[in-house]
């Protein structure tokens, strides 16, 4: 009796991809009757971001999900639909695909999208954990015996770079004016990798929201300290082009655009998955609106200590907000 490699792939392709369900989400096959709603399809950001045919409408989605069933039966991609664990209704997209012929197969590139009404909830974050794991997970055990997942994102999709890293992604290439929109500009592209078995980030932090305390009159708290959100750089923009807090704040780039902006949100991302700082955008809780910013920074010896740091938008200075921010930052820091 021969032995056959512990990892080589099974002979028959996997046409149809294996049930997952998290807190939120139910990752399952495609069904006929997923096909997006009047204003589910594709809007700015998948014209922007995405290929053409990427995301449907609810005109294209016959077609589009007769293409996904062929690529699946040559056991060359898997997609999954990530639906509502209560509702079932379908909130995006999540596949590995491109890996090639089911018995030289070794890699496989990650994608994914969200119909615009599902975004903002980190729900992309939590579809992606499951796939990664079955991904790397050896075929004597069930899973895709894969060694490498990549993904690629246009350069300016600052919200994909900063799941990718959040997901342990690290950053492998960038080239220029090589990715060409729907809208037919030309863009930058950036390139990530994560490989099976690697210790990808054995200190990292998540910045958990914390919620103020009750100061004023009503009871209710001010403020609450949550992750930092890209549509949250028109705020970063206008507090780091202040006067007084170029002053203290040494370094700004000048003039400081959005780009530097959403630079900033994608590193503070960065930095918690590497174990090196956590940083709280401090938003109003009420309108959720940026009032400031404070960190607990330069974390030495896997967290056991750390310098804090903090700057308020000009709107918000003499609030009182961001005092209550650094006591909220320095408890939690102490737990």
């Amino acid at each position: 009796m021969s032995l056959a490699p512990e990892n080589v792939p099974p002979a028959v392709p996997i046409s149809q991809p294996r049930v997952f369900v998290t807190k939120r989400l139910r990752l399952r096959p495609w069904l006929d009757t997923d096909a997006p709603g009047p204003g589910e399809g594709p809007d700015g950001d998948s014209v922007r971001f995405m290929p053409a045919g990427a995301q449907p409408g609810p005109d294209d989605f016959p077609a589009w999900l007769e293409r996904r069933r062929r690529d699946m039966d040559t056991g060359a991609d898997l997609h999954w639909c990530i639906a509502d664990a209560t509702s079932d209704a379908m909130l995006g997209n999540v596949q590995i695909f491109r890996m090639g012929p089911v018995q030289d197969r070794f890699q496989g590139e990650l994608g994914y999208w969200l119909r615009p009404g599902a975004r903002g909830r980190a729900i992309i974050g939590e579809a992606v954990s499951p796939v990664i794991a079955y991904a790397f997970t050896p075929v004597r055990d069930s899973g895709l015996g894969l060694i490498r997942l990549h993904a690629a994102t246009d350069a300016d999709n600052y919200a994909s770079q900063s799941i990718l890293r959040s997901a342990g992604f690290t950053q492998s290439g960038a080239d220029h004016q090589a990715w060409r929109r729907s809208d037919g500009a030309l863009s930058d592209g950036t390139y990530f990798e994560l490989l099976a078995g690697g210790d990808h980030c054995p200190t990292a932090v998540e910045p958990i929201t914390v919620e103020g305390n009750p100061l004023h009159a009503a009871g209710a708290p001010r403020i609450r300290l949550r992750k930092w959100q890209h549509t949250d750089a028109d705020r970063v923009m206008e507090a780091h082009s202040d006067g007084r807090a170029r002053y203290w704040l040494a370094g700004l780039p000048s003039p400081y655009t959005l780009e530097h902006a959403h630079s900033f949100i994608a590193a503070s991302s960065v930095e918690a998955t590497e174990g090196k700082a956590l940083s709280w955008c401090v938003a109003d809780a009420e309108s959720d609106v940026c009032v400031g910013s404070v960190a607990v920074m330069d974390l030495l010896d896997r967290g056991t200590a750390g310098e804090i740091g903090y700057w308020a938008h000009p709107d918000a200075r003499g609030s009182g907000v961001i005092s209550e921010a650094v006591r909220l930052a320095v408890r939690h820091a102490f737990i």
